[in-house]
């Protein structure tokens, strides 16, 4: 891949999101302003998704941006979770538009996140909150609306689905985008449930219908073509007898949900699933903790091709092809500290095309 490297975008994007030294390193000015606008997705009825817990990107993160970098279309949306604030969230953006050629907007839950990281990797522990990202030229933001999800209790104590989790880096956050491309309305959920206890079916089930009085919010809401859901569940879709839990029984509308106490089918189409064919052997071999799924408004399936789940690997063979070796993402000037790990994030990255029609 060609390497164009422009002093004047250097400069730029210092106000975007990058700090001065990471925009003085060579290896990291990536932008290719016409390969970007050809690798953009021009099709009204496809939407490009990603979804990936970045670990407040104290990870090797720019691999996951060098493997977008060279997937034949840019992401659409990019759903994020441990992102540290809107600081965090503008870094991201930034590099993104130095490495892709595509212009970003996007949201957090918490400008300035009121609780930190629980794992010590480095210190001070970054302070966390739950994101999204979209593509500027194509989507604008019409809503948003934020929520805890249900879970306490740590791996020492009693674990509980009946208080919420009051720590930011839990924060569920719904926005609704007006495509400008397709004309549609479009709702989008970024989650992160509780660690030691996700209580999966009971935040699925307000998720889904919304919630009045105290913690009110509208959950997916009415009037949106399109809802995309996905982010950390902190819950395997299969239990240690490779039997479907319940939760996913629920959310995948072709899985019967019929040994499920709440016998409810939430009509969600999970493009793992769909490349799998159904065959559970296969699901049991690639899920995770982290999940993405897609619904129509009008119930009828959602199309999804091009599923994969980006490893630790490829991201680095991919980072290395496109700077001629393996720089670090963080930097000795930013916070004090450098990459955690030769990997992208604790988390693997999932990635979907949607489809509208």
């Amino acid at each position: 891949m060609a390497r164009l490297v422009f002093a004047a975008v250097a400069l730029l994007c210092v106000s975007c999101g990058l700090s001065e030294a990471e925009v003085s390193d060579p290896n990291d000015l990536q932008l290719s302003t016409a390969e970007g606008e050809l690798r953009t997705n021009r099709d009204a009825d496809r939407v490009v998704v990603y979804s990936n817990n970045v670990e407040n990107m104290i990870f090797d993160w720019k691999d996951l941006v060098h493997h977008m970098g060279e997937h034949e279309l840019r992401p659409d949306v990019f759903l994020v979770q441990q992102v540290t604030g809107r600081d965090g969230l503008d870094r991201l953006m930034g590099f993104m538009k130095t490495r892709l050629g595509v212009d970003y907007d996007g949201l957090v839950a918490q400008n300035q996140p009121t609780d930190r990281r629980f794992s010590g990797e480095v210190q001070p522990r970054p302070k966390v909150s739950t994101g999204v990202v979209w593509r500027s030229s194509r989507f604008e933001l019409v809503s948003h609306d934020s929520w805890m999800p249900f879970g306490t209790g740590f791996s020492s104590g009693a674990q509980s689905c009946d208080g919420r989790s009051n720590h930011s880096g839990y924060e569920t956050l719904r926005v609704k985008l007006f495509d400008r491309v397709a004309k549609k309305h479009v709702v989008v959920i970024s989650l992160r449930h509780w660690t030691w206890e996700p209580c999966s079916t009971k935040n699925l089930v307000e998720l889904v219908g919304g919630k009045e009085g105290v913690n009110a919010h509208v959950g997916i809401g009415p009037q949106a073509d399109l809802a995309i859901v996905g982010g950390d569940f902190n819950d395997h879709p299969v239990d240690g007898s490779g039997q479907y839990k319940c939760w996913y029984r629920q959310m995948v509308r072709d899985i019967s949900e019929a040994q499920c106490a709440n016998e409810s089918n939430f009509g969600f189409t999970d493009p793992m699933f769909e490349s799998c064919n159904g065959e559970r052997s296969c699901v049991r071999k690639v899920e995770g903790i982290d999940s993405l799924f897609a619904r129509r408004a009008d119930g009828t399936p959602v199309k999804t091709n091009h599923f994969e789940i980006i490893s630790w690997e490829e991201a680095h063979r991919a980072s290395v092809r496109s700077t001629g070796g393996d720089g670090r993402s963080n930097l000795q000037s930013r916070d004090g500290y450098v990459d955690q790990a030769d990997r992208y994030s604790g988390h693997e990255a999932r990635r979907a095309y949607f489809f509208y029609q």
